[in-house]
């Protein structure tokens, strides 16, 4: 397993966002070795008044492996026009 934990404040025109990649286990347990996966999770939130808006998703993706999820978050903070309406 793979610790991540990624946390960028992106700015997209006037508005700003929390950037956040993370490993995560899988709780549900609902097959055999479930509880020692790992999935890697993107998630954007907008700050507004300097306060994350952890309620409203704006972008939400898991991924399977840390590459994808670092490449991913990296991609984002590049093109975020690409992955989510500002």
């Amino acid at each position: 397993m793979r610790d991540l934990e990624l946390k960028n404040v992106l700015k997209v025109d006037d508005k700003e966002f929390l950037v956040s990649t993370i490993s995560m286990k899988i709780r549900h347990a609902f097959f055999d070795g479930d509880d020692d996966k790992v999935v890697y999770e993107t998630m954007v939130f907008e700050i507004i008044d300097d306060e994350v808006q952890y309620h409203k998703t704006i972008f939400n993706e898991r991924y399977n492996t840390p590459d994808e999820a670092i490449a991913e978050h990296g991609a984002i903070l590049k093109n975020p026009k690409a992955f989510f309406i500002a």
